[in-house]
């Protein structure tokens, strides 16, 4: 059956666990044009391509985005696989990066700055989509998610933006939350600091520390859901833009 795949996050594939150069030639091979075809519909970055995936674990890969939503036929599929175990297979992806990398560029030109107008933009877009119900921004916010303040130093602007576009089912280990209901009946959830064979630290919504034994309790439950949804559809354009590059430009952590 050729029936179409309804993947709505290969570009995570083409963002992050990819991680090819756009920006210059690609090795020719069967599935090179399904994997360009496809993965440039997230964006054309150049990025230098480092991992070096077996195809079983390119298949994985693959098949994780299909259960989260890109669109393509299974022989298309098939095929994006096959070019990048081909080519970037064990030993083959850190090469290709060396070779792209010794292939002259043109230079990198900065990005301008924001002015004031884009700045407020941003900060409008920001306020108005809840960010700080879950993320801390300056000293205002939420302690549920990872702290906006100095993002700009430890994500690339692409990742920024797929991450505010792209619906991804779960968070990282050091983002998981924990639901733990004491002997006493009293529930608290926050983000995990801590935890060992008897006891977990953890920090709630407010910011306030917790540290609570699991001798006796009537639940601990490891939460690694993502409760962030897709702003696909709220934030696109010049907001996008202005937002990726404003978060961007976070890159002191206490600013």
């Amino acid at each position: 059956m050729d029936g179409r795949y309804r993947i709505a996050g290969f570009a995570a594939l083409c963002c992050l666990s990819v991680s090819v150069v756009f920006g210059q030639a690609l090795p020719d091979g069967k599935g090179k044009a399904e994997f360009e075809r496809i993965c440039t519909t997230c964006h054309t970055a150049t990025m230098a391509t480092r991992l070096g995936k077996s195809e079983a674990e390119w298949r994985g890969i693959v098949d994780d985005m299909i259960s989260r939503g890109a669109q393509g036929t299974s022989s298309e599929m098939d095929n994006i696989v096959l070019y990048l175990s081909t080519n970037f297979g064990p030993g083959k992806g850190a090469a290709h990066s060396a070779q792209a990398m010794a292939t002259p560029t043109a230079p990198v030109v900065p990005v301008a700055p924001l002015n004031s107008s884009e700045i407020e933009r941003a900060k409008h877009l920001l306020a108005t989509n809840g960010c700080t119900a879950c993320h801390r921004i300056g000293d205002e916010g939420s302690y549920v998610g990872p702290s906006l303040n100095g993002i700009g130093s430890r994500r690339k602007a692409d990742e920024i933006r797929v991450a505010i576009i792209s619906l991804r089912p779960t968070v990282s280990p050091e983002n998981r939350q924990v639901r733990l209901t004491g002997v006493d009946g009293k529930t608290i959830t926050g983000k995990i600091l801590n935890q060992d064979g008897y006891s977990v630290q953890m920090v709630d919504a407010s910011g306030q520390l917790e540290t609570r034994s699991k001798a006796g309790a009537r639940e601990f439950a490891i939460i690694d859901t993502n409760p962030m949804p897709s702003f696909a559809s709220k934030i696109t354009g010049l907001d996008l833009d202005d937002l990726v590059r404003y978060l961007s430009s976070m890159t002191e952590p206490g600013k």
